[in-house]
């Protein structure tokens, strides 16, 4: 009997595909997905606005799905979105992470610090020259926040210090207070109660006031949202340009009044709202040299100073 061969491979050869997403376009992703808008995600990152989109163009490509609806109203996600925003701020946390470890490893040592608004003025000469005479081989990298997150994501790892305003969901962090600050209403000029000694929540109610984004922190919202509707804003800048331009409502801290003077913008006292204040946060695990260092010389430089970082002619 005559077998003959089979011509059938016996190694069938199996074909699949894998998705190669590089970090640069989750970041861009992430931003847009942060923002809200291409062009205000492209002023937040310095690049033009066609090669970001082309590059989250790019990335729904290599993913085969759709991750914005492309709205009047600005850049809205998908659940697909939803996933991936969760999904990529963690790769980027864990990349981030990785880099700096091996930097520190080197003997590079690596301070991440996030400010949100106004309380950059809370970065004082004095305090950083002290920081500095003590870990003279550290490099500080400066990150600014998004009112979408008062942390600027210490929690996720993309920052080791977060100076910001209260309140908002502690958990899992270490809260040091600088200062109380009252809280103030950011009004047109030519509006009726802008030349009021203080206002009340309830007097402003019939305001269009700034909303925050979606998906920020609910403790957060509440408290900084006055009640009504209004244009959505992701930071201090926007807000007071929507008080200029949209005849908008925003409330602000007291540090803003001084350190954010802006023609045609005046600033009253809410005379019924609780104060926020500043703070220095970290991660209640995070205990590393460089961490305590510099809130030990910030929270001294403080104590000592009644300008707390805001300019002598602000």
């Amino acid at each position: 009997m005559r077998i003959r061969s089979s011509s059938v491979d016996p190694s069938p050869r199996f074909r699949y595909t894998v998705a190669r997403v590089d970090l640069r376009r989750l970041q861009y992703f992430v931003v847009v997905a942060e923002e809200g808008s291409v062009g205000r995600a492209a002023r937040r990152l310095y690049i033009s606005q066609p090669p970001l989109s082309q590059r989250i163009r790019e990335l729904e490509a290599e993913l085969g799905c759709a991750l914005f609806v492309r709205t009047a109203r600005g850049m809205i996600l998908t659940t697909a979105g939803e996933v991936l925003l969760r999904e990529a701020r963690g790769l980027l946390a864990a990349a981030a992470g990785a880099v700096e470890r091996v930097r520190q490893a080197n003997g590079e040592p690596v301070l991440r610090i996030g400010v949100l608004g106004p309380a950059e003025s809370a970065l004082s000469a004095e305090a950083a020259r002290s920081f500095i005479k003590r870990y003279p081989g550290a490099r500080v990298q400066l990150r600014q926040g998004s009112l979408a997150d008062p942390t600027i994501g210490l929690g996720r790892g993309e920052v080791d210090v977060a100076i910001t305003f209260t309140p908002f969901d502690e958990t899992g962090l270490a809260v040091h207070v600088v200062r109380a600050e009252p809280l103030y209403a950011a009004l047109p000029m030519d509006d009726p109660l802008a030349d009021r000694l203080s206002v009340t929540s309830a007097e402003l109610y019939g305001h269009r006031t700034v909303r925050l984004p979606s998906g920020a922190d609910p403790i957060w919202t509440e408290f900084w949202q006055a009640p009504g509707d209004g244009p959505v804003v992701r930071s201090l800048g926007e807000g007071l340009h929507a008080v200029l331009w949209q005849q908008a409502v925003i409330f602000v801290p007291e540090r803003a009044t001084r350190t954010n003077p802006v023609l045609g913008v005046r600033y009253v006292p809410l005379a019924d709202h609780p104060s926020t204040h500043l703070v220095l946060a970290r991660r209640s695990a995070d205990r590393s040299p460089l961490v305590t260092g510099y809130i030990a010389a910030s929270l001294a430089w403080a104590q000592n100073s009644d300008l707390l970082g805001v300019p002598p002619d602000g």
